[in-house]
């Protein structure tokens, strides 16, 4: 059975504040559509709706904003069907706002999309709900030949998910959040005679998530810099 995108709703209605309101949209694999709807509050008015999720073919700048469209499909005066819309293929936190007339800000908030997870060969789903993470120092795995043995633990114990912290070269205190550099990979991956690299990382976790249907992640505090 052909299964075109879904489409979602959001009402809009005027002074409504939902900035400390998360809006979460589950994904799914062709994405789907969210329309803006006109509330009865906001019916008859001049109202403007504007988002930083971003257009096609451009990159996410979180201060840049976008006016929408609107989308008449009736054609008639009254604002009871028109809508303008947004194609949501890109997973991440967006934020909206809309205004009247010459009010630049009436109200607004923020929309998260989920990603959608794929694991092994078959690129199956892997549900967001379902997933189980087990955490690696990554500065304790040794040289990058050596870890497939170490992680085979978390595989046959059922993990779904693999979190390493961070695999940047570390500063002086060797703390594992603490980050000399950040473009750098930890020399402490490449044996001796040897320099691993992105690309051997890169490597190492599409043959995890292929073959082992497990899923690697990682994480940085930017801030945290130790030269």
């Amino acid at each position: 059975m052909f299964r075109g995108k879904q489409t979602r709703v959001l009402l809009l209605n005027d002074m409504e504040r939902l900035e400390c309101t998360l809006f979460r949209l589950e994904q799914v694999h062709l994405g789907f559509e969210l329309q803006f709807h006109l509330g009865p509050t906001l019916q008859g008015k001049s109202v403007h709706v504007h988002t930083n999720y971003p257009a096609p073919g451009k990159k996410f700048v979180s201060s840049s904003f976008r006016q929408l469209e609107w989308v008449n499909p009736s054609g008639r005066e009254d604002d009871s069907d028109k809508y303008c819309k947004l194609d949501l293929e890109i997973a991440g936190s967006y934020q909206y706002y809309f205004g009247c007339g010459h009010e630049e800000r009436t109200g607004g908030g923020f929309i998260v999309v989920d990603p959608v997870l794929r694991i092994g060969h078959e690129r199956k789903i892997l549900p967001l709900d379902c997933i189980t993470v087990q955490t690696y120092l990554a500065k304790c795995l040794g040289p990058l030949d050596e870890w497939l043995d170490r992680l085979r633990v978390a595989k046959e114990t059922g993990y779904n998910m693999i979190h390493f912290t961070p695999l940047q070269k570390l500063g002086a205190s060797r703390s594992c959040y603490s980050i000399a550099d950040q473009l750098e990979l930890n020399p402490d991956f490449s044996p001796p005679g040897k320099n691993n690299t992105w690309m051997d990382v890169g490597n190492l976790t599409e043959k995890i998530k292929k073959e082992w249907n497990m899923l690697c992640i990682t994480d940085v505090v930017f801030n945290h810099t130790d030269p």
